[in-house]
């Protein structure tokens, strides 16, 4: 069967291997085999599937395609053993993947709501259940339940109708039933970005550019397979969060009364032309037409379908190599085309996108076209516009990488004495700088607000760990486990959800902020203080978003405060963006968690630190402190507080796992965080002053 799934990744990708891999079943095999999931107990799972049913009619897997959302909707028995598989791995494509589907269920699940207000619970049909309410796990059921639902008019609306018509599969979110005998298709999306806007320069206007594809082709898709079933759909929505919208209620999930405010229902595209239906976007083929106004034939469903058609009927498809196979998401099967080195640090879909000139993308498929799809086999770099200093004499990571696969360098690092000194002389090491706070936000989005005044979607702030050195501190007396000692103090805040509820964080963390800065000293409203993030515009949204948010419901000091703590950042992420120290095994990467771990285990690094520190430098940086440790990155530390909320707001503790425990794990998570960063600073300081010897080739 054809699926809106096996739609919207050939309309991403263009290859014609993923298409056939997902029509011939196989995507979710690899996926999960990808995951480090148990073969052996996936064969188990197969096996179970087969035996309820779940076949096509030559008793094969039916339709287990790589849309692990889309798949669990069809499946849902196989969700609790996915879930089994990777209970003890860390975070991965499948956990992430099933993060995103109980979230998008969160948002379906409101939405059924929103429509039995208006139209009577009695009068609303679940095509996906049994009458018991249990969910159904074949195919052919389904479509049963919903040719019944559809003979009933009694029902005027429909949640998860599945329709098939010669092979294609279809299932909206919702079908309404209107007077006339026609329907009304909605698809609801956990997203609040389904439009892409565009501003007219002229104007000043606002208008709908396009819709995003992946959410384009949903609709699309359902569309014209109800439609070719012979089916009237008079009109075309989609239902989203309205991004503005506040709690006034504290309910979870939300009060029946705030579900008007809570969705926006859209069924017209606001282009610079004019504004149009849905219907009359996808049968004009509008959808299809480039910025000149031309219908780009290999955009159009027809012809979409049509292709993939020809596929399922060809056997051993040859791998279409493309820079498109790293562009969107990444293909979660691109080592069956490229072999294992494609996500492999010699692979050039791992070239760094920082000095870069004209995008990522464009040099990969330069490269690609010219068969390279190595690193190491880049002969010339400069003939692809990989160059070793940018007009600012800045080092290109990009060339550098090149370099080190090539071999051409055998030192670790390289490194640039010459701009670490210009960094830290400007921002760090002044007269003007008393102290430096290393400071490290964690937060998290829901598709629904849990708390007062943050909207759908938006960063909601939870805890935060920072080390405040004083001028001139000397780790050699601090005491990491204290978080005390040598001019270093340690501090921390974490809301507790069983005592905060619906209380939003973000004033008493501040708040807390505030008062710990005053307890040492520092006059929170000065310049004589630095705060030194990872990679500013986190932190920085953050506290911006703070003082657009919370104007008329915090104190104007607190405001003020905030808006002087930003303006006072500093980035630690400079050191490695502008050449100034770069890691053979970083890869080409400069996130924290590539930066922290490689130079936190390099030997040189850990011989100068065992002589200097009263504690072991490597267990301080470790995450997986024992066996017990439950928060290991930043995914789960997020998860876990939003777990938190959840279930305070339910007074659901079956779990029970107790709220202090579980809090002081993400505690200890983002306080490693923070420390990271003061040894990285600590490391760059110690290599300028000449302290402290790498293995490096000094520039």
């Amino acid at each position: 069967m054809i699926t809106k799934t096996v739609i919207k990744d050939y309309v991403a990708k263009r290859c014609p291997y993923l298409a056939s891999l997902e029509l011939e079943d196989k995507s979710l095999v690899q996926l999960l085999e990808k995951s480090a999931a148990n073969r052996e107990k996936y064969q188990e799972l197969i096996l179970e599937s087969q035996e309820q049913g779940d076949t096509n009619e030559e008793g094969g897997e039916k339709d287990l395609i790589f849309d692990l959302p889309q798949v669990l909707r069809d499946y849902p028995h196989l969700k609790n053993k996915i879930k089994y598989f990777d209970k003890h791995q860390k975070k991965n494509k499948v956990e992430e993947l099933i993060e995103k589907y109980n979230d998008d269920q969160i948002v379906s699940k409101i939405s059924r709501t929103y429509f039995e207000n208006i139209y009577g619970k009695e009068n609303c049909v679940r095509c996906d259940v049994n009458a018991d309410g249990s969910e159904f796990i074949n195919q052919e059921a389904m479509v049963q339940m919903t040719q019944s639902a559809l003979a009933d008019t009694s029902k005027k609306v429909l949640f998860e109708p599945q329709i098939e018509h010669v092979d294609l599969r279809a299932r909206a979110d919702v079908l309404i039933r209107n007077d006339d005998g026609s329907f009304s298709m909605v698809e609801v999306k956990g997203s609040n970005t389904v439009f892409r806007k565009s501003i007219d320069k002229k104007t000043g206007e606002t208008f709908d550019r396009d819709i995003v594809g992946k959410y384009l082709y949903d609709a699309l898709f359902q569309y014209h397979v109800y439609t070719s079933a012979g089916m009237n759909i008079k009109s075309v929505a989609f239902m989203f969060t309205n991004r503005e919208f506040e709690i006034k209620k504290h309910t979870y999930p939300t009060a029946d009364e705030e579900l008007n405010d809570l969705f926006i229902l859209k069924n017209t595209i606001d282009l610079k032309d004019g504004t149009k239906t849905l219907v009359e976007y996808f049968d004009s083929e509008d959808y299809a037409k480039d910025k000149t106004g031309h219908v780009q034939d290999d955009l159009l469903i027809e012809n979409i379908i049509f292709e993939i058609r020809q596929i399922a009927k060809q056997s051993g498809i040859v791998p279409h190599k493309t820079y498109f196979c790293c562009k969107g998401p990444v293909c979660p099967f691109i080592s069956m085309c490229f072999g294992e080195e494609a996500e492999g640090p010699n692979s050039v879909f791992k070239l760094t996108r920082w000095g870069i000139q004209g995008g990522y993308h464009k040099r990969t498929k330069r490269l690609l076209e010219d068969g390279i799809d190595k690193i190491s086999d880049i002969a010339s770099p400069e003939a692809y516009d990989f160059h070793e200093f940018n007009s600012d004499g800045k080092r290109y990571n990009a060339y550098t990488q090149i370099r080190y696969q090539k071999g051409e360098i055998s030192e670790k690092y390289i490194i640039d004495i010459s701009k670490i000194k210009s960094i830290l002389l400007k921002q760090y090491l002044n007269d003007e700088t008393d102290y430096l706070i290393f400071f490290d936000f964690e937060s998290f989005q829901y598709p629904i607000p849990l708390v007062e005044h943050v909207g759908p979607w938006k960063q909601l702030v939870s805890q935060y760990s920072m080390h405040i050195c004083k001028k001139g501190y000397d780790l050699s007396k601090h005491d990491f486990a204290k978080g005390v000692g040598g001019g270093v103090n340690h501090f921390e805040f974490i809301a507790n959800p069983d005592e905060s509820g619906y209380e939003n964080p973000s004033i008493p963390l501040y708040t807390t902020l505030k008062t710990q800065l005053e307890s040492v000293g520092i006059d929170p409203y000065a310049k004589n203080y630095k705060v030194v993030v990872f990679n500013k515009s986190f932190e920085q949204g953050r506290m911006r978003e703070f003082g657009r948010d919370f104007v008329g419901k915090a104190d104007l000091d607190l405001l003020r405060f905030v808006a002087n703590f930003n303006e006072n950042v500093v980035d630690l992420l400079d050191f490695f963006t502008s050449g100034s120290i770069y890691g053979r095994d970083f890869n080409g990467r400069a996130s924290l968690k590539v930066v922290q771990p490689t130079l936190g285990a390099d030997k040189d690094v850990l011989e100068y630190y065992k002589k200097i520190l009263p504690f072991d430098l490597a267990y301080s940086l470790d995450y997986h402190k024992d066996d017990k440790c439950l928060v290991y990155n930043g995914g789960i530390c997020l998860d876990l507080y939003k777990s938190l909320l959840v279930r305070a707001h339910l007074g659901d503790y079956s779990d029970g796992l107790s709220t202090k425990d579980l809090l002081a794990e993400a505690l200890a998570y983002c306080k490693i965080d923070s420390w990271g960063t003061v040894i990285i600073y600590d490391i760059i300081k110690n290599i300028y002053l000449g302290n402290l010897k790498l293995d490096a080739l000094i520039k």
